[in-house]
């Protein structure tokens, strides 16, 4: 299976390995020191840099894969179980969860993040592959993530959205624009043209209330049996906050 086994220069790669630095530290500035809610398993939950909504986080592998559709199965498992754990506490804080990847290849543009990553928001996923099948791009119904490997294997990137029953993926051949899927979750959330774009619109006070928001869930997604406050509570906090 075609795959890079080691960044080059990628912006995740960078801002993750020892002493790295990268944007996160260029644009917060010690505040917060970290955008990292958890490491699990192999795998770093994060606050994204520019955050569409409370709640935008990238799930990411520590070592460099260019796309989960790379993964062996060892590491899917643990997606799995990791997500599994995620899917209940995100829910209760956010109200609902959908997950979003634009999975590189060995052909992806050098400008590119090809550090895979999942976008993790909370809206409403099948609305999410409407708005690309709108867009002119032919869905492919998958039956869970681990049929994302006939990318990998094909060495042809790809656009996958899930939400928790339903795992779409669509071929990512043809041209289409920068940040496709971040335009996509920002006009669902009703946010105007090109300010979806990271580069041009920072969210800085929407990173940090999300790490408010997400304090504690590195205890709360490694312990099994943790429980804490009602769904309608925990709710209530996060939109005390933005």
């Amino acid at each position: 299976m075609a795959r890079l086994s080691a960044c080059d220069g990628d912006e995740l790669c960078d801002e993750f390995r020892p002493g790295g630095g990268g944007s996160f530290a260029a644009v917060y500035r010690g505040d917060p020191p970290s955008r990292t809610i958890a490491s699990l398993s192999g795998l770093r939950l994060v606050a994204d840099l520019s955050p569409l909504v409370v709640g935008h986080l990238l799930l990411l592998p520590e070592r460099h894969h260019l796309s989960f559709g790379h993964f062996d199965a060892g590491l899917i498992g643990q997606v799995r179980d990791v997500v599994g754990r995620l899917r209940t506490r995100y829910v209760a804080t956010f109200g609902q969860m959908a997950i979003m990847e634009h999975g590189s290849s060995t052909t992806t543009p050098s400008g590119c993040i090809t550090h895979a990553h999942w976008h993790i928001l909370p809206v409403n996923g099948s609305q999410l592959a409407e708005m690309i099948t709108r867009d002119g791009l032919s869905a492919i119904r998958l039956p869970d993530l681990t049929a994302l490997r006939r990318f990998a294997e094909a060495d042809q990137p790809y656009f996958y959205c899930a939400d928790g029953d339903n795992h779409v993926a669509f071929e990512a051949h043809r041209r289409i624009r920068s940040q496709y899927l971040r335009s996509v979750a920002g006009t669902l959330l009703g946010i105007a043209e090109p300010e979806w774009d990271w580069s041009l619109v920072v969210r800085r006070h929407l990173l940090r209330a999300t790490m408010i928001a997400t304090a504690g869930w590195q205890e709360q997604l490694t312990t099994p049996d943790h429980r804490d406050g009602s769904n309608v509570s925990v709710r209530a906090r996060v939109n005390d906050l933005w």
